[in-house]
């Protein structure tokens, strides 16, 4: 079998022409270059150049293999190259799985970020309510799960990122638009877009009511949270929902005011247990963390971030 040295010497010597141009390239002397080419001629059991006296001519057999060198090391070229791009994180797939309000709202912009500079990973966003985000990301159909809401189970590991302040949604012109915080008492008698058990955020909502006896008028329930919003939208009732599901629509459709007591809304990372964590998703999970937080900031919506490891 052939050596590395004897191939790069071939190289060599038909790239400059000649085994003492060769020599110089490959800083070694002409009979060094001399010995490898007469080796490796030997190994292949043909001729690779015609001498005559000072002059190399390549056989056709020499040409032959010469063009196979060439795919060769451009193989092995593109092979770095793209080692490089997988430890720099600018090559590869970004899986990611998140709930609706954030995979149509936020998620698109912060993953084009993310993206710009790595022109050669390719994004690749499912949306999935925060009830079934626990199985996809345990299927491992994801690298990376973003949920409200997250039970634990050995198939996939949590990690808390923040939480969020919920918020109650308006129609422009309610008369509780007035009001800087809203109570539960601001709640009676009034239509009230609840959401069904089949968002497990409801609870959170129900929470918010428990123990203060008050008469809400449930006119509509929705099974997601933007739905609710739409409700509000439609003037058909006020609700109570996360911020994000809020965050697509424009002050003319619908205001969000604070509420007091808080209605706190935890965001988790979800992560398969038996899939190792690819550097692009850890660079990934650092990045929506810091963008997530200018957007909350910007939108003068509240939460309280955690300090968090990702887990090996």
């Amino acid at each position: 079998m052939w050596q590395i040295r004897q191939i790069e010497a071939f190289q060599a010597v038909m790239l400059n022409g000649s085994i003492t141009r060769a020599a110089t390239t490959l800083h070694v002397s002409q009979p060094a270059i001399s010995k490898l080419i007469a080796e490796l001629e030997r190994k292949c059991g043909f001729k690779l150049f015609q001498r005559q006296g000072n002059r190399l001519t390549v056989t056709a057999e020499g040409q032959l293999l010469y063009n196979e060198v060439q795919r060769m090391m451009v193989s092995s070229e593109n092979i770095q190259l793209k080692v490089r791009e997988i430890r720099e994180q600018r090559f590869g797939t970004l899986n990611i799985a998140a709930f609706p309000a954030l995979s149509t709202r936020l998620l698109p912009g912060i993953i084009t970020r993310f993206v710009s500079e790595r022109p050669n990973v390719r994004p690749l966003l499912t949306s999935s309510s925060s009830r079934f985000l626990n199985e996809w990301v345990a299927a491992q159909r994801s690298d990376l799960g973003i949920g409200l809401l997250a039970k634990g189970r050995p198939d996939i590991r949590l990690v808390k990122m923040m939480q969020v302040e919920g918020v109650c949604a308006l129609p422009p012109g309610h008369f509780l638009q007035a009001k800087e915080i809203i109570t539960p008492s601001d709640f009676d008698e009034q239509p009230f877009i609840a959401l069904t058990t089949e968002d497990r955020t409801q609870f959170l909502v129900e929470e918010f009511f428990r123990g203060r006896e008050r008469n809400r008028t449930i006119v509509a329930e929705a099974q997601m949270s933007e739905a609710a919003c739409q409700f509000v939208v439609e003037r058909a009732g006020i609700s109570i929902v996360d911020p994000f599901s809020a965050m697509g629509f424009s002050p003319d459709e619908l205001i969000t005011k604070k509420i007091d007591p808080p209605v706190l809304f935890d965001m988790w990372l979800i992560f398969p247990t038996f899939q190792p964590i690819s550097l692009m998703t850890r660079s990934f999970t650092a990045f929506f963390n810091t963008e997530i937080q200018r957007e909350l900031t910007k939108r003068q919506m509240i939460f309280i971030p955690y300090d968090y490891d990702i887990p090996d």
